[in-house]
């Protein structure tokens, strides 16, 4: 059951974001306190796929971080390519990862 509402959760909080995201510029005065909601609550969900190992989750939920933060556009920009960097070195390093020769 609890994996169930876990689910559910997951895959309604995208398009929950999402549509946030798209009226955050009508909110006016409210804008940067609505970004912070919408980064807080896509910081909770990246704690829970992290804790659950589901680190495909998490890695789409950063990016939501990032693009939401109150951070300058410029700093947002080199915190996606960092981000993207380390994700590509840890792939490396998982493929070209030794492995032991099998006993005869």
């Amino acid at each position: 059951m609890f994996q169930t509402v876990t689910r559910i959760i997951k895959w309604v909080s995208i398009p929950v974001l999402l549509l946030a995201a798209m009226f955050s510029c009508l909110a006016a005065s409210y804008e940067p306190l609505m970004d912070f909601v919408i980064c807080l609550g896509a910081i909770l969900i990246v704690h829970r796929a992290v804790w659950l190992k589901e680190y495909f989750w998490a890695a789409g939920f950063v990016a939501i971080v990032v693009v939401f933060s109150p951070l300058f556009l410029a700093v947002k920009i080199f915190l996606l390519m960092g981000f993207t960097c380390i994700a590509a070195l840890i792939t490396l390093f998982a493929a070209f990862r030794t492995q032991p020769l099998p006993a005869d």
